[in-house]
C-alpha cells in the first residue's frame, strides 16, 4: 500500500502541511471550525442524517473551542513576556504541561487569570463562558469520540443527554467563534504593540499615549496645574511615583507622544528650502499629468524625455541624498501605517538599500506619494516638516 502521508504526483488532491505550507494552531482551528459549518449545512439541505453527524459536529465544535483557548493562552503569555514580566523556568515548564489538558473549564480559567494583563482585554471575554460552559461536562474531550468512557460507562447516558439541538448549537458556536476571532485579533495587535517597548509594567502604549494628551506643555511642569494632573493620573491608573516617572520618560522619548507636551523631536535635517523645492517638483509633474489626460503623448518623445531628465538633475542639485532618504522614509511610514517607533529602523533600511537618487526622485514626485509623506510626518510627530510642506504645496497651488 502507498503511504498517504507522502507526496504522490498522480493524486488530484494534495494538502500542504508542515514545512511545505505551514501548520499552525490557527490553521487547524479554522479547519475544525469550517468542518462544523459544512456538516451542519449538509443537514439543513437534507443531504445527511443528524443522528449520524451529530458526533463529529459536536466534537469539531468542542475542539475548535479548546484550540481557541489554547491559542489565547499562548498569546497572553507572549504579552506577559513582551511586558518584561519574567517567570522561572520551573513555572514555565509547569504551565506548559497544564496547557496539554483537554479540559475546557481549566483552560478557560487559565486564560481568564491573565485577562488583566491589559485593561482592554476583559471586555473581549464577556459572555464567552456562558456559551462554552455547556461543554464542561466533557472533561477529557472524548464524549463525542467514543461510546464509553474510561470506566466503561456510556458518555451520553452518564451525562443524561438524550437530545442535541443542532441548530441552537450552531448559532451559539458561531457566536463564540466570532468572539474568539475578535479576541485573537486584538491580542495579536497587543503583541505587536508591546513589541515596540513603549509600555511599563501596568501601562500599555495606548495608556501612555492617553496620558501624554492629558499632560500640559512641558514648560508648565513646574506649576501647580501639572502637579494636580499628575496626581489625578497616578490615582486613576494606580501608579507609583517611579512608574509615573517611567511613563513620562517614554513620552519624552517618543517622537509622536512628545508633541502632545510641546516637545517636538525633529528627525533628520530637511530644510524649509528643500521642502519648497520638493513642493515645486510635485507641482511640475502634477501639471504634466493633467496635460497628459487631454493629449496623446508619444512614448518615445525625445524632447519630453530630455526635459524630464533636466528637471530631475536640477532638483537633485538642490537637495541632499539624506533628505531624499528621509522623505522616502516618511512615505514608507505613512503608506504602511507604521508606528513611530519604527522610524529609525525604516530610515536605516532605506540608507542601507543604497537606492539610486534618480529612482528616489521619480518615486517622490508623485502627488499621491507626497500625500503619504505628509501622513508619515504627522504620524511621526514631525509637526514642523508637515506645516512647512503643507504651506509650500499651498503656495504652489497643489491641492492634495
Amino acid at each position: 500500500m502507498d503511504n498517504p502521508f507522502e507526496f504522490h504526483e498522480e493524486d488530484g488532491i494534495i494538502a500542504c502541511v508542515g514545512n511545505n505550507g505551514g501548520t499552525t494552531d490557527e490553521d487547524i482551528r479554522n479547519g475544525f471550525k469550517r468542518t462544523v459549518e459544512l456538516l451542519t449545512e449538509s443537514l439543513k439541505n437534507g443531504q445527511e442524517v443528524e443522528d449520524l453527524l451529530v458526533y463529529p459536529i459536536v466534537y469539531n465544535a468542542r475542539h475548535s473551542i479548546e484550540l481557541s483557548l489554547k491559542i489565547v493562552i499562548k498569546m497572553l503569555w507572549e504579552i506577559e513576556k513582551k511586558k518584561g514580566i519574567g517567570c522561572s523556568n520551573e513555572v514555565l515548564t509547569e504551565r506548559k504541561k497544564k496547557l496539554h489538558t483537554h479540559n475546557i473549564e481549566e483552560l478557560y480559567k487559565m486564560a481568564y487569570d491573565y485577562e488583566n494583563i491589559d485593561k482592554r482585554i476583559p471586555s473581549y471575554f464577556e459572555n464567552i463562558e456562558d456559551i462554552i460552559s455547556f461543554y464542561y461536562f466533557d472533561e477529557e474531550g472524548d464524549a463525542f469520540k467514543y461510546e464509553l468512557n474510561k470506566e466503561e460507562q456510556p458518555h451520553m447516558i452518564n451525562n443524561k443527554i438524550s437530545h442535541i439541538s443542532i441548530e441552537l448549537l450552531e448559532r451559539e458556536f458561531k457566536e463564540v467563534m466570532r468572539k474568539f476571532d475578535e479576541l485573537i485579533y486584538f491580542l495579536d495587535k497587543c503583541i505587536a504593540e508591546y513589541s515596540l517597548g513603549t509600555c511599563t509594567k501596568s501601562l500599555s502604549r495606548s495608556d501612555i499615549q492617553d496620558i501624554s494628551k492629558r499632560l500640559p506643555d512641558y514648560e508648565e511642569w513646574k506649576t501647580k496645574k501639572f502637579k494636580e494632573i499628575k496626581n489625578q493620573i497616578k490615582q486613576e491608573y494606580h501608579l507609583g511615583s517611579k512608574e509615573f516617572s517611567d511613563a513620562v520618560n517614554l513620552i519624552k522619548k517618543n517622537r509622536l507622544f512628545s508633541t502632545n507636551i510641546g516637545c517636538e523631536r525633529i528627525f533628520g535635517t530637511i530644510t524649509e528650502n528643500e521642502l519648497k523645492e520638493y513642493a515645486s517638483l510635485v507641482k511640475y509633474y502634477w501639471e504634466k499629468d493633467k496635460v497628459r489626460e487631454n493629449l496623446v503623448m508619444e512614448w518615445d518623445n525625445l524632447v519630453e524625455i530630455q526635459q524630464n531628465a533636466r528637471v530631475l538633475r536640477e532638483y537633485l542639485s538642490r537637495i541632499s541624498i539624506e533628505t531624499l532618504s528621509t522623505l522616502l522614509c516618511f512615505y514608507d511610514m505613512g503608506n504602511g501605517g507604521l508606528p513611530v517607533e519604527k522610524l529609525e529602523s525604516t530610515y536605516e533600511y532605506i540608507v542601507n538599500s543604497s537606492f539610486d537618487e534618480i529612482y528616489m526622485i521619480r518615486k517622490l514626485k508623485q502627488k499621491n506619494v507626497c500625500s503619504r509623506i505628509i501622513d508619515g510626518m504627522r504620524w511621526c510627530g514631525q509637526v514642523t516638516y508637515e506645516k512647512q510642506l503643507q504651506t509650500a504645496l499651498k503656495e504652489e497651488g497643489v491641492d492634495l
